[in-house]
C-alpha cells in the first residue's frame, strides 16, 4: 500500500509542477469614481509679435471642464475656452458728423475632448497626462469706419480661422502639506483647417469709394501652446472632493494670422469639483 501511494504521488507530481499559490487580490486604486467639474476664471492680457494691439489692460476669458473618473484612476474629459475682446482702439469724432475709428477683435477659443490616466509616483506628487481632439477657432480682424457727414467707406481685413487636431498634455500637482500643493499645466496642440484671409470695403452715401469682396480661403496648420502654474487647496464638503486654484498662465497661438503670432497672458482663479 505505501508503494502503490508512493507511485501515485510521483506519478502526478508534474501535473502540479506549474501551479503556483493562489496570487494575492490585486491594490485597489485610491481614485474615487465620479463626474468631475472644473470652472475657471480668467483675466488676460493679448499680445502680438507684430505690435499691432494697444489694449494693454487685462480681460477676462472663461474655460469650464465636465468629465469622469474611473476606479481605476482613468479620466475623460470635455473642456471648452473662450475669449472675445476689443485689442485695438483708435477712434475720433468731431461732434459735427466726422467720424474715423479703428478697432481690432480678437477671438479665440477651444473645445477639447481627451482621455488620460492619474499617476502617483510618490506620496506627494500625482501626474496625469492625457491625449485628445481639439476644435480650435481663431479670428483677428480689423476695422475701419470713415463717415463724413453721411459719406464714406468700412473696411473690413483680418484673418479668421477653424480647424480639427491633436492636443495633448500633463497637469501635475506636488503637496505642501496642510492641504496646500503646488500645480502645474503643459498643453500643446496641432490644428489643421481652413483660414479665410477678408480684404472688403462697402460705401456708402454721396461717395466714390468702391465696394468689393477679396475674401480668399486656404488651408492652415495652427500650434497652440499653454502653460500654467500656481498653488492649489485642498478641502471637501457634504461628501464632494474639490479644491481652488490661483495661478498664472500663457498662450501662444502660432501660424493663424498673416505674418503674427498672437500671445494671452494673465491669471487665473479656478475650483474643481468631483461628485
Amino acid at each position: 500500500m505505501k508503494n502503490t501511494s508512493l507511485t501515485l504521488l510521483l506519478l502526478t507530481a508534474p501535473l502540479f509542477a506549474g501551479v503556483s499559490a493562489p496570487m494575492a487580490p490585486a491594490p485597489q486604486s485610491d481614485c474615487e469614481q465620479g463626474w468631475t467639474l472644473s470652472l475657471e476664471a480668467m483675466a488676460l492680457r493679448p499680445y502680438q509679435s507684430d505690435d499691432a494691439y494697444n489694449q494693454d489692460s487685462y480681460e477676462f476669458a472663461g474655460r469650464i471642464s465636465v468629465g469622469y473618473q474611473f476606479n481605476d484612476c482613468l479620466f475623460t474629459k470635455v473642456t471648452y475656452f473662450g475669449y472675445d475682446q476689443e485689442v485695438y482702439t483708435d477712434n475720433y469724432n468731431d461732434g459735427d458728423g466726422y467720424i474715423n475709428n479703428y478697432n481690432t477683435d480678437l477671438k479665440v477659443s477651444y473645445l477639447d475632448w481627451v482621455v488620460g490616466q492619474h499617476f502617483k509616483p510618490s506620496d506627494k506628487l500625482t501626474l496625469s497626462p492625457f491625449v485628445g481632439l481639439r476644435w480650435g477657432t481663431f479670428d483677428d480682424v480689423k476695422k475701419h469706419l470713415y463717415d463724413d457727414n453721411g459719406s464714406g467707406y468700412k473696411y473690413t481685413s483680418g484673418d479668421e480661422f477653424s480647424g480639427l487636431g491633436v492636443v495633448v498634455g500633463i497637469e501635475g500637482t506636488r503637496s505642501l502639506g496642510n492641504s496646500f500643493s503646488l500645480y502645474g499645466t503643459a498643453k500643446q496642440s496641432v490644428l489643421f483647417g481652413s483660414r479665410d484671409e477678408i480684404d472688403r470695403q462697402s460705401a456708402f452715401g454721396d461717395t466714390n469709394y468702391s465696394t468689393y469682396d477679396d475674401t480668399t480661403s486656404s488651408d492652415s496648420v495652427g500650434f497652440v501652446s499653454e502653460l500654467g502654474l500656481g498653488v492649489q487647496y485642498d478641502f471637501t464638503f457634504s461628501n464632494v472632493a474639490a479644491n481652488i486654484r490661483a495661478g498664472v498662465e500663457g498662450q501662444y497661438w502660432a501660424g493663424l494670422s498673416d505674418g503674427a503670432n498672437t500671445g494671452l497672458a494673465g491669471f487665473v482663479l479656478g475650483a474643481n469639483f468631483r461628485f
